[in-house]
């Protein structure tokens, strides 16, 4: 099953006061795109369903930059420029007057602690989210989904180390298949899935898993949504926190 949680008040509540509270929601994406336009859905969805907007002024005022940054994720040289580039949009995010920032995601968040310094909103980390969800739950012990650079960096590792979670990556050739598919969900081509989910459910009953994070945020556009496991959407736990700092849940 995927893991949510309902996170919002009393169905149908709202409205009027959040939207004098002049709020806006920025959105760094383009990381990849369509995990930008899933993200954006989403959030769109949730605000229906948990805080019953239903008119164009129930819904959130959202800024989404879709950066079409160079590839730092697999070729590290052009991680400054990717520095570069995401400082200018938060600065301008700045200047719009945004309320709390997301990035969709998570390899980006190396990037984190610099973006935030220049921030006048808070910055919402999707990896600190995430390891707060998994520790609500219960779970001590956890599978990871994600780029090479993200596993290599430790971000969840330490995030998850430090709340008293075990976190396992995959083996070198499971790895190497994940981001194959990555690459081809960014290009907007089909993919098979069979073969990742196949390697997927062995290593968590190898590893006696209880639950996978699927960290790479293209992965939940074509992840199936069977129940041989409880799976973490990192972009669903990043709407929901953004959400409720938004309606002040």
């Amino acid at each position: 099953m995927f893991v949510s949680e309902f996170i919002g008040g009393k169905q149908g509540f709202f409205m009027e006061k959040k939207m004098k509270d002049n709020k806006i929601i920025g959105i760094i994406g383009g990381m990849g795109p369509y995990a930008s336009a899933y993200f954006y859905k989403l959030l769109l969805d949730k605000s229906r369903d948990f805080y019953g907007a239903k008119k164009n002024n129930d819904y959130p005022e959202i800024l989404v930059d879709s950066v079409p940054i160079p590839d730092f994720i697999s070729d590290t040289k052009n991680l400054e420029k990717a520095r570069e580039i995401l400082t200018e949009r938060v600065k301008k995010m700045n200047d719009y007057g945004v309320s709390v920032i997301g990035m969709t995601c998570n390899t980006a968040h190396i990037l984190l602690e610099d973006l935030a310094k220049v921030s006048n909103a808070e910055f919402i980390s999707m990896i600190d989210a995430v390891s707060e969800k998994i520790s609500d739950l219960g779970f001590k012990k956890v599978g990871l989904l994600a780029t090479q650079t993200t596993i290599s960096q430790g971000l969840y590792h330490r995030a998850l180390t430090g709340l008293g979670i075990s976190c396992d990556s995959l083996n070198l050739r499971t790895q190497k298949l994940h981001e194959k598919i990555i690459r081809k969900v960014i290009a907007g081509k089909s993919v098979e899935i069979e073969r990742l989910v196949s390697q997927v459910k062995k290593f968590i009953k190898e590893e006696n898993l209880e639950g996978l994070i699927l960290g790479c945020t293209e992965l939940p556009l074509v992840f199936p949504k069977e129940k041989f496991v409880n799976v973490i959407d990192c972009l669903d736990v990043l709407v929901n926190k953004l959400l409720k700092k938004y309606y002040n849940q």
